[in-house]
């Protein structure tokens, strides 16, 4: 019998590295998701939630096993352009009206992408090493345009993770190839490494929170095309409170009353400021709506503000 849940195991991160006892593969930007194949599909989210309902192209997977009474970890996935976007994702999982749903599944399909096998024919293989897990994942599981299998590369993580950065995919995890499953575990036995972008960006504003840190919630950041500064959202992490307590300090004579940006976003307790000064910021991916994926502040920069600007974005 399966069970009713199953807390995913997670990695640790590490830099790129090589290693004869891993396996590598693409860290697909997607959402986590554990798929329970029976005589129906039924769908778990990293925190346990039930999510059968917002893919039904996803509906028939248990049709695509060989046997019944299966569990597969992997991700779901939505493609722009042949590469997995975060970005159309992003709608997907903010659609919850039966109507929208539909409308979605047709216009904006998703594809799930296994890369782990949990249970077989109702056991539990969580105790049997990755290796022997991913050589029955490829015989029980009959791929369709709704389902892959993700293939692992042995040994050369390091080589996978520069095509990766190459193409603009968000990294790589390594597999201990003896590893057991380990449900709900951070575990070194598999070790993520994200590709990581940094770029100067002007600062435009902060935020504050009544609610949380009243001096300094966020800062917001943004790009010149051409003579336009154009916003690219806030960033809220990466501040000691020294640090915050110095950016007060200088934000203090440059607060003005109007944006700066060409396209001023609508949020709430928002101090604007003249665009002199720039900060270095770490992030993921700059999603298409020109806001940055787990933007983290690296501090300022000596740098004129006309530098910055979105021509030179990596």
């Amino acid at each position: 019998m399966l069970p009713l849940k199953i807390a995913p195991m997670l990695a640790v991160s590490a830099p790129p590295f090589d290693s004869p006892d891993y396996h590598f593969e693409l860290k697909w930007d997607g959402i986590r998701c554990l798929a329970f194949l029976t005589a129906t599909t039924r769908l778990q989210s990293r925190n346990g939630r039930e999510i059968s309902f917002q893919y039904p192209e996803l509906d028939n997977l248990h049709r695509q096993v060989k046997v019944s009474d299966v569990v597969l970890d992997g991700e779901i996935i939505a493609l722009a352009d042949g590469k997995p976007s975060f970005f159309r994702l992003q709608s997907r999982m903010h659609t919850t009206s039966a109507a929208g749903i539909r409308e979605a599944s047709r216009t904006n399909p998703v594809l799930y992408v296994a890369f782990d096998l949990l249970y077989l024919k109702g056991e539990s293989l969580m105790n049997q090493p990755l290796a022997t897990r991913q050589e029955l994942l490829h015989k029980v599981v009959n791929p369709s345009p709704h389902l892959m299998i993700s293939t692992p590369i042995p040994h050369a993580g390091t080589a996978l993770f520069k095509q990766v950065a190459a193409l603009g995919l968000e990294g790589v995890v390594g597999k201990d190839k003896n590893s057991p499953y380990l449900p709900g575990k951070r575990s070194p036995y598999w070790k993520k490494a994200r590709v990581v972008r940094n770029n100067d960006f002007v600062i435009c504003g902060y935020t504050t929170n009544p609610q949380g840190r009243s001096d300094l919630s966020a800062i917001l950041v943004g790009l010149y095309a051409g003579k336009e500064l154009h916003s690219y959202g806030l960033v809220g992490t990466g501040f000691s409170q020294s640090e915050i307590n110095h950016l007060l300090t200088l934000f203090a004579g440059l607060k003005r009353t109007e944006s700066p940006l060409a396209d001023p976003p609508m949020l709430s307790n928002l101090h604007w400021l003249e665009p002199r000064l720039v900060c270095e910021v770490e992030y993921l991916a700059v999603t298409p709506d020109r806001h940055l994926r787990h933007p983290r502040y690296k501090g300022l920069r000596n740098r004129p503000p006309a530098a910055c600007r979105v021509e030179n974005l990596g």
